[in-house]
């Protein structure tokens, strides 16, 4: 990728974040989007980072529940199976 579209990828991660620290997005949205209809940003945004966002979980209780999950800390939205889907879901619900 050039620089100019990382930098473009970057912002727009970032503007996802903010989406879901404002409550205009939710978390479980961004994750129950199918592979075929999430944007770059949707696919590449880590988990624990759009998990922060999340205006009621903070850095220790992202990680934790990812932990639980069997998530590594660098793993990408796109990247996770539908077993992991569900049980972060589950986690969000409780």
């Amino acid at each position: 990728m050039s620089p100019a579209l990382l930098t473009e990828l970057r912002h727009e991660i970032a503007s996802l974040c903010r989406q879901i620290a404002s409550g205009q997005r939710s978390f479980v949205s961004l994750i129950s989007l199918s592979e075929s209809s999430r944007t770059a940003a949707e696919s590449y945004v880590y988990v624990v980072k759009a998990l922060e966002a999340e205006p009621r979980i903070g850095k220790v209780r992202a990680r934790r529940i990812m932990t639980d999950i069997g998530i590594a800390e660098r793993c990408n939205i796109g990247s996770l199976t539908a077993h992991q889907v569900e049980q972060l879901k589950a986690a969000l619900h409780s």
